[in-house]
């Protein structure tokens, strides 16, 4: 895979037009950004599978999450609601996440010490479109 993302940047700089170029890498980084989600949605259904959910929920601290992960769930309790959508959360955390994936691991930690719970979107066949931005449900 990485020789594969190596052989294409290399082929990305041989191209001579720079419009041309930044159209090409423009395409590929929307190609990883997906890579990235479907990546990211797989290893949390593992985790989902994997995870025995016990009667009482574990006593969690603020405290022991890093950094990233505190200041997003401080976003989530500001804004109240009981299920938000990650483009929305990466809106108002901008400042602080560049991009959507340097926000993602924050909101996986999140996911395992269970403050937030991943919905699977419904989606109708057929819809124009790119694919929604997943959902999440908030636990606390």
């Amino acid at each position: 895979m990485r020789q594969a993302l190596r052989q294409e940047t290399e082929r990305l700089m041989t191209i001579q037009d720079d419009f041309e170029r930044f159209r090409a890498a423009t395409r590929m980084l929307v190609d990883l950004d997906d890579l990235i989600l479907e990546i990211s949605r797989i290893r949390n259904e593992s985790a989902s599978r994997m995870q025995i959910i016990s009667v009482t929920p574990p006593v969690r601290s603020d405290d022991a999450l890093p950094d990233d992960a505190r200041a997003l769930l401080d976003c989530l309790r500001r804004i109240g609601a009981e299920r938000f959508r990650r483009r929305d959360v990466f809106r108002r955390m901008a400042r602080r996440f560049k991009t959507v994936a340097a926000m993602v691991p924050a909101l996986d930690l999140l996911e395992a010490a269970g403050y937030i719970r991943k919905v699977e979107p419904v989606t109708e066949p057929g819809q124009p479109g790119r694919r929604r931005s997943p959902e999440y449900e908030v636990r606390f």
